[in-house]
């Protein structure tokens, strides 16, 4: 539950976040809260990693304590999180795309591809066998996603001969911010089957010896290259160096950025004491959650059809498909 209450806050935040008009004020840059994920979840791993450290050597002195926090961090096998730390970054930046350009339940509903590609995964890396009803439900959400990408389009008066026509596919191919929002939470759906499986693998192969929040302090730690050289430096850099990097930054922004560094915590648990079919299983309800909470406190009408997106990055509205 926990899980689910933290995925649907940080939704309706991070939409919220990203299109709202912003008046003539430049809104933050994706790659900056990225960044200051990584720091946020760095330093609690590292906290917790120290806790549990100074537990298991009660009466170690602080310089003792600090070397063998350091040495379980920077370990020999510790370079096996480069991968995954590399891919969490640029699923991270997928995420702020797609939710820039989708209103938050479509974002919700097709990001949920990722329980499919998370048991393609597990069985491809862990040999885990998955049982009928579970395929049932991979099925129903498949068809879920396909239903509320074409409701829109149906619900039109002309969507039929629409999607028949040529011009009506050329047309959704050049346009905008929609088709850019799909294609990168499409991509970060399979980034994160792949990442979610391998970082399990590693955190189950070795939790005798090593604890779940070491991992996670290597896994922010490698993190933060990418999220720094990458985002911050070659992707933003000169309009961060510009604006300033806390530019469009108010109690909204940090909240974002506070429940999506508390939700690559919870999400650690869950990997590491269930697994991640169960934990994205799980995250699905907050589908139901967003949709109830967006529609109370944003407004948004309750329909059988997914709203258009109003992407005020793009300064226009999108026209329903």
């Amino acid at each position: 539950m926990n899980l689910v209450a933290q995925n649907s806050a940080l939704v309706m935040v991070m939409h919220r976040s990203r299109n709202r008009p912003t008046g003539f004020s430049p809104r933050y840059y994706a790659s900056t809260a990225v960044l200051l994920v990584e720091v946020i979840k760095l330093l609690a791993s590292l906290a917790l990693t120290t806790h549990d450290t100074w537990r298991n050597r009660r009466g170690a002195r602080p310089s003792e304590l600090a070397i063998a926090v350091f040495q379980s961090v920077f370990a020999p096998d510790g370079w096996k999180l480069i991968v995954p730390a590399a891919l969490y970054t640029l699923q991270n930046s997928l995420v702020y795309v797609a939710v820039s350009n989708l209103d938050a339940v479509t974002f919700q509903v097709t990001y949920q591809l990722k329980i499919l590609t998370t048991v393609i995964f597990s069985i491809v890396l862990l040999g885990r066998s998955v049982t009928r009803r579970q395929w049932l439900a991979l099925v129903m959400l498949t068809a879920g996603v396909a239903a509320v990408q074409v409701s829109g389009l149906v619900g039109s008066h002309d969507g039929l001969p629409r999607m028949a026509s040529l011009s009506f596919w050329a047309e959704m191919a050049s346009s905008s911010g929609a088709c850019r929002g799909l294609a990168a939470v499409l991509a970060a759906s399979v980034i994160s089957g792949l990442t979610c499986v391998y970082f399990e693998k590693l955190v189950k192969d070795s939790l005798a010896s090593v604890s779940l929040w070491t991992r996670n302090v290597q896994l922010s730690f490698f993190s933060l290259f990418p999220a720094l050289f990458v985002g911050v430096l070659w992707q933003d850099g000169a309009a961060i160096q510009r604006d300033g990097f806390f530019v469009g930054y108010d109690v909204l922004v940090w909240t974002t950025v506070g429940l999506q560094a508390l939700g690559g915590l919870v999400v650690a648990v869950c990997i590491a004491y269930a697994d991640n079919v169960a934990k994205n299983f799980a995250a699905s309800l907050s589908i139901v959650v967003s949709y109830v909470a967006t529609a109370v406190f944003i407004g948004t009408p309750m329909s059988s059809q997914v709203s258009y997106c109003r992407c005020y990055d793009c300064h226009r509205r999108h026209v329903p498909f």
